[in-house]
């Protein structure tokens, strides 16, 4: 059984930023009664048994509650699976309420009970609060699962009125941290992220779609060296010698046993398709973020799609794209000018160049008349 000790400073009230198909959402977490004794805390792969409630202000004893509840319920059990339930666009909160149901860490159905749950132990219960946080790209006004309107924001892209809910956490199954699990066990998870962000993009969740893509990226980063067939670093056993050096030696051939495994693995992707493959996630991150208005992000996003694979046409598109928006007008022609380099036909190519010219025409032009009424 894989556990983590959480550390007695642990903060008893703590603040971040979630997605929620509507935009992002403040949300703070506070522990309620006395923290529980164990090691067993939530992590990736964990499934976890969990109940939220809206907090009312009738002042009902939720504490002695929820401990009868706790006793009345059957553990979860690890051959049971996650309790769908629909994403919405008009829901912060992604999962049901008042009712027991079945969450699996990672897998992003809900960022902020995912955030909640981190550090928790089973029979514990927390209080977190919700406000909009960025009134630009949130919604006039979102729903709990429950159909209740929540308030939205302020012109400080705060809310007037912060929606308050408790969280309790029943039971939950072992999980592991990322640098735990084996090259093929992250893979497999890269995947999953990488399609449920595509099955959220095409049903209009961009803020979900965006948040499985960084989910993919910050994983396969740390697969880098680990791909089937990558050669051992021989470098790495250079100097090694006497007994001062015994760790290092260890270490060497420790790292060559792993990547011998790597290279016989089949559930390890090769070093081309590892590439290409967060080649894509980079890139759909970029059209993402290019929906999203960060347009910054989503050249640089773009950047990183055409390094790792500069024959991608889709990736050249975002970064003419994401330039041409942010009016740099010259980078913007050389990235569709790329892609008629790789593929001469594209009409969508022509067009956008055709496009960027007339753009640069125009600047040009007013340029030369204002340097005429500086100089006349």
């Amino acid at each position: 059984m894989t556990t983590f000790q959480v550390p007695d400073s642990f903060p008893a009230e703590t603040s971040w930023i979630s997605a929620c198909p509507g935009g992002l959402w403040e949300v703070r977490r506070r522990w309620l009664g006395e923290r529980q004794r164990g090691e067993g805390t939530p992590m990736m792969g964990s499934l976890c048994k969990v109940k939220v409630r809206r907090k009312t202000v009738t002042g009902e004893n939720t504490l002695h509650t929820a401990a009868q509840e706790q006793e009345s319920a059957a553990s979860v059990d690890s051959s049971e699976q996650p309790t769908s339930y629909p994403r919405s666009q008009d829901s912060v909160l992604q999962v049901q309420l008042d009712e027991w149901f079945l969450l699996r860490m990672g897998e992003g159905q809900c960022d902020i009970i995912e955030g909640c749950l981190e550090g928790m132990r089973g029979g514990e219960m927390c209080e977190f609060t919700i406000s909009a946080w960025n009134a630009k790209n949130s919604k006039a006004a979102c729903s709990d699962a429950d159909g209740t309107q929540i308030e939205n924001t302020t012109g400080q892209g705060l809310s007037q009125q912060a929606d308050c809910f408790t969280l309790q956490l029943h039971s939950l199954t072992p999980g592991q941290e990322s640098w735990q699990m084996m090259p093929g066990e992250k893979w497999a998870w890269v995947l999953s992220h990488k399609q449920r962000g595509g099955q959220r993009f095409g049903k209009g969740d961009i803020w979900g779609a965006a948040d499985c893509y960084c989910r993919a990226v910050k994983l396969a980063i740390t697969l880098q060296g680990q791909t089937r067939g990558n050669p051992v670093d021989e470098t790495s056993k250079e100097g090694v010698d006497g007994d001062d050096d015994d760790a290092a030696l260890t270490s060497c051939y420790d790292k060559e046993n792993e990547q011998a495994e790597c290279a016989d693995d089949s559930s390890i992707p090769t070093e081309e398709e590892y590439k290409n493959v967060k080649a894509e996630l980079h890139c759909n991150l970029s059209l993402c973020q290019l929906k999203l208005g960060q347009l910054v992000k989503s050249r640089d996003s773009s950047i990183k799609a055409t390094e790792l694979n500069p024959k991608s046409t889709k990736a050249w598109y975002r970064l003419g794209q994401a330039c041409m928006q942010l009016g740099e007008l010259e980078e913007s022609r050389m990235a569709f000018g790329k892609i008629l380099e790789l593929q001469p036909d594209s009409a969508s190519a022509r067009a956008a160049l055709k496009q960027v010219n007339s753009k640069l025409k125009d600047l040009n032009s007013k340029l030369g008349q204002r340097l005429s009424k500086m100089f006349n």
